[in-house]
């Protein structure tokens, strides 16, 4: 099997990784991580071109109810649900893009805030007819047969796939890369022991490949 000219790179985080958004413009990500024993949330910003983090782990007064859901130039925001009954009833906080310090909304009235610039796969639950193609696809090249669903993505001459294999509450997800002409790149076992199957498996962003391995596990490679 060929390589691809990048070392994937791998960051384990303390907590389950539940959302990432990038920066517009910028090769930084904000990371939402979510601990569901100690039942706590933080953020990180993670520069992927440089490979480290700009600061991380950062909580804020609510624990538990806060979601990442929007980041502008220089702002992270997050929505805080203020009453469990009433998920109407929100409040925002702001974070600075530099330092993940608390800060003022400081967001002009057409200032865009960007939910999602990630290009995502598309997913082909099983017994639809794009969901046969891609099995076909797979068991010609690396002869698996994939249940469930997969996800699908053509990006700069290549081909990268998410696939389930295996038995009922033990299902393994695997994630295959191959060129244009239907040779295997690179192939990476990036969930096992699952219930089911996920959504966006995996994105890019800035040329860059993304995935999440065992829920606490951020890779990423450059793949053009």
């Amino acid at each position: 099997m060929s390589e691809l000219h990048f070392k994937p790179l791998s960051v384990t985080l303390s907590a389950s990784i539940w959302n990432v958004l990038p920066f517009p413009g910028k090769r930084v990500m904000v990371i939402e991580q979510r601990d569901e024993v100690r039942r706590a949330v933080s953020f990180s910003a993670f520069d992927f071109e440089d490979q480290e983090f700009l600061w991380r782990d950062v909580s804020v007064s609510e624990r538990w109810w806060v979601n990442l859901v929007g980041v502008t130039d220089d702002r992270i925001v997050l929505k805080v649900f203020e009453s469990t009954e009433n998920p109407d009833k929100t409040s925002f906080l702001y974070l600075t893009a530099e330092d993940g310090k608390m800060t003022d909304p400081g967001i002009q009235q057409n200032q865009e805030l960007n939910t999602n610039v990630l290009l995502q796969p598309f997913q082909y639950l099983e017994g639809e007819k794009d969901f046969e193609t891609v099995k076909s696809f797979l068991k010609s090249k690396i002869e698996t047969k994939p249940c469930l669903g997969v996800e699908y993505l053509e990006y700069e001459g290549y081909i990268i796939i998410s696939y389930y294999s295996g038995d009922p509450a033990a299902y393994n997800n695997q994630l295959v890369i191959f060129n244009s002409s239907g040779e295997c790149l690179y192939q990476e076992e990036i969930g096992t022991n699952l219930k089911g199957i996920g959504v966006n498996t995996f994105f890019m962003t800035s040329g860059y490949l993304f995935f999440v391995k065992n829920k606490t596990e951020l890779v990423t490679f450059r793949i053009v």
